[in-house]
């Protein structure tokens, strides 16, 4: 699939396994917007608190113009399907937890997953995945991330 200039491109590698046997292993993720400009772009510095709550509220940001618009953009809805889900956890000592299935986010969540300290998670998602399905903790009080998220505004 082309995307042209609304793509996104994150690359990783890891080293994994004891060292007498370690591989390193990369790989690429690639994804963008949709021809049909129903997919917008969300980008949000994120205070996520220790009571469960959405992660992704406000506003899309406009597609034709700098992220600094702010006035005007159409407004994110708990219907709205997540494509991308990119989160980059900001501070140095707490972690995030967030669950998918609009259940509690929690450390002990047994679908629940971890952005520790300095981490991120980025994930194409399935077309089930509403914004009213992202759910998201801290493990201590308010903990800093950075969310961008493609979403189609349904």
């Amino acid at each position: 699939m082309a995307y042209g200039d609304n793509t996104t491109t994150i690359t990783a590698t890891a080293k994994v396994l004891p060292a007498e046997i370690q591989k390193t292993l990369s790989a690429t993720l690639t994804c963008g917007l949709a021809a049909d400009n129903s997919e917008k772009w969300y980008y949000k510095l994120t205070k996520v608190s220790n009571s469960s709550t959405d992660l992704i509220a406000g506003n899309f940001l406009d597609n034709n113009v700098s992220a600094t618009a702010a006035s005007g953009l159409a407004a994110i809805t708990t219907s709205d399907v997540v494509k991308f889900l990119f989160i980059k956890n900001l501070d140095t000592a707490k972690s995030i937890y967030f669950v998918l299935d609009a259940g509690t986010a929690a450390s002990t969540a047994d679908d629940g997953m971890e952005v520790g300290p300095g981490s991120f998670f980025a994930a194409k998602l399935t077309t089930g995945v509403t914004v009213a399905r992202i759910h998201a903790i801290s493990s201590t009080g308010d903990c800093d991330c950075l969310v961008a998220a493609i979403i189609d505004d349904v």
